[in-house]
């Protein structure tokens, strides 16, 4: 099955460095869902008794915080396809056949990997 929005990366401006662009809606998605996990860990700007200069350093700290946690969550998400790619690939020929999806064959040879 084809995904309608793909997560593509194309090469970044210095070596090894590689630009990720999400589909449409992600980041949003991503910023919210992050947000709601992370709300013990955040820092409240709208705290009562706060100084305007506080309240700005602790929407720049929770901003940063915000994306490096969806930075992390993507990159993740990015290696863990390529990993199961890769195993796929290398795995093809295992057998002769490769058995249903992708996402299939990678599980199947994961839980068996799993059991030894």
């Amino acid at each position: 099955m084809a995904r309608p929005h793909p997560i593509t990366t194309k090469p970044g401006r210095k070596s090894g460095e590689y630009v990720v662009h999400l589909p449409a809606g992600w980041e949003l998605r991503l910023r919210r869902v992050l947000r709601t996990m992370l709300a013990d860990v955040l820092p409240d700007p709208r705290e009562p008794g706060l100084v305007p200069a506080q309240r700005q350093a602790r929407v720049r700290l929770r901003r940063r915080r915000i994306q490096t946690a969806v930075c992390g969550f993507v990159s993740d998400l990015v290696t863990a396809d390529i990993v199961g790619k890769e195993i796929a690939l290398a795995t093809r020929s295992r057998g002769g056949f490769r058995s249903g999806s992708l996402r299939e064959h990678v599980q199947k040879i994961l839980r068996e990997v799993g059991r030894h």
